[in-house]
């Protein structure tokens, strides 16, 4: 009787954590303006450098929203012309006074771009929110499609 009381809290467990399940928000923007770049630490492309965007984007629902992003090289591989680059970013949703998502997290870069290759993604943390998203949590796929565009799946919990 003790086992099944057991692997009865467990499976509650278990379903209770999909109970909680993902909702997603897909938001997509076409392809990104060159952004401000501060050329921080040694001249040319360095640790410390950062890029700086601010534009519109639109989510699956049709609201619109504005992007922000904040990206600091953190590491250089020279000889395989890689950079690591943290981004801090917020999904600002409506006027971007109250409803906001911000993520951050560590992408690996061509050293010759200012963005992520096309036809690549990466994963980063969704680390809180604002108004409707206060106390969220979860994870965004960051996609450079091939056509230049770009699609931000943000599964949240």
């Amino acid at each position: 009787m003790r086992i099944l009381k057991v692997l009865l809290v467990i499976t509650a467990i278990f379903f209770s954590g999909l109970s909680l399940a993902q909702t997603k928000i897909i938001v997509t923007h076409p392809e990104v303006p060159a952004p401000t770049f501060l050329d921080h630490g040694k001249p040319g492309q360095s640790i410390g450098d950062v890029r700086l965007w601010h534009f519109p984007a639109k989510a699956n629902d049709g609201t619109n929203l504005t992007t922000d992003w904040i990206m600091t090289t953190t590491g250089i591989v020279s000889d395989k012309g890689v950079e690591y680059r943290i981004t801090s970013a917020v999904f600002s949703f409506d006027d971007g006074t109250k409803d906001q998502i911000v993520i951050q997290g560590v992408a690996k870069y061509s050293s010759s771009k200012a963005t992520l290759d096309e036809a690549t993604s990466t994963r980063r943390a969704i680390t809180g929110g604002t108004g409707k998203f206060g106390g969220i949590g979860g994870w965004i796929e960051t996609e450079h499609l091939t056509d230049g565009s770009w699609r931000h799946t943000l599964y949240i919990k």
